[in-house]
């Protein structure tokens, strides 16, 4: 009876050990799987951020300042490998950009102040803490050399326009909008008189002479153009030629004399790379509008708020 007893009690000592191993490999694999469930949703998590966005970045023309600087430096910086950068330009890329506010989508854009946009979207920057597009740009007037000697009286129109982000903001929702570029510059101009009549230098007459204005085709740059071509044209008696030109060939064509001003040149980082290769040939008369931002924009819904969190 007493040896019967022994093979029990052993045997229960058996199968309790038994069951408390089974128990601790059971509670290890458990932890294992919530470690790997847990791993597994984090990186499914980082995954719906650049899916969201449809990895893609939505730049504008090819050969700006912004786009080098988008491509070298700000997509290597943060870690933003699964984005492509995309080659279009500025009406494709608010057009990209309004179509995904009206649907809810997630997008982002390379884009920029002063822009009517920001009066008719919901937008912010996303927060760069690496400052890879720096603080502030101006947007300047530039001309061939020479260009002060032979219009001295346009010369004191330059020097003396200055507009500020409210004015420029105003002046290009009405280009937007109008559809004619000259009609929105005539309207605004008659709405802004008084600051027009600052700007014009006294006694002025151009006698008819011949002027080459050079720009491309960004909504502030087709918005300052027609303003100054107005003022030329219209209060200063000169015969405007306006020339529309890609970017980088309007840095040549200015440089070698062929066309006399530009008011729209985005410096120091915009434009930089053709300053860099012309500015030796171009003379600088100074900014025309000061406090310019360049950065990533996302619609005002999208829940990050740093470049950082896009990876």
């Amino acid at each position: 009876m007493y040896g019967l007893k022994q093979r029990n009690l052993t045997a229960s000592i058996m199968i309790l050990g038994m069951l408390i191993m089974f128990t601790f490999i059971t509670g290890c694999v458990d932890d294992e799987e919530e470690a790997v469930d847990e791993e597994n949703l984090l990186e499914e998590e980082v995954e719906d951020i650049s899916q969201k966005f449809g990895n893609e970045l939505v730049g504008i023309d090819p050969g700006a300042g912004m786009m080098e600087t988008a491509s070298d430096v700000l997509i290597p910086e943060y870690g933003l490998d699964d984005y492509e950068l995309i080659e279009s330009s500025e009406p494709a890329m608010i057009a990209a950009l309004e179509r995904a506010v009206g649907r809810d989508e997630w997008i982002a854009v390379l884009g920029w102040t002063p822009h009517w946009k920001w009066a008719e979207m919901d937008l912010k920057f996303l927060d760069d803490p690496k400052q890879i597009y720096g603080e502030a740009e101006d947007i300047r007037a530039l001309s061939r050399l020479g260009f002060e000697n032979d219009f001295p009286e346009v010369k004191k129109l330059i020097d003396n326009f200055y507009i500020n982000d409210e004015q420029l903001g105003s002046l290009m929702k009405l280009v937007e909008k109008k559809g004619d570029d000259m009609e929105a510059a005539v309207q605004w101009a008659e709405d802004n008189q008084d600051l027009i009549n600052e700007w014009i230098p006294g006694d002025a007459d151009g006698n008819g002479e011949e002027i080459k204005l050079l720009y491309n085709n960004w909504v502030c740059a087709r918005a300052k153009t027609n303003l100054v071509t107005h003022i030329l044209r219209d209060k200063m008696n000169y015969q405007v030629n306006k020339q529309m030109v890609e970017v980088g060939p309007l840095y040549q064509t200015l440089s070698d004399g062929e066309g006399d001003l530009m008011v729209h040149a985005w410096l120091p980082l915009t434009q930089a790379n053709y300053w860099e290769e012309y500015g030796d040939r171009l003379v600088d008369h100074g900014p025309i509008y000061e406090g310019g931002k360049i950065g990533v924009v996302v619609p005002d819904y999208v829940d990050i708020d740093c470049i950082t969190e896009m990876q």
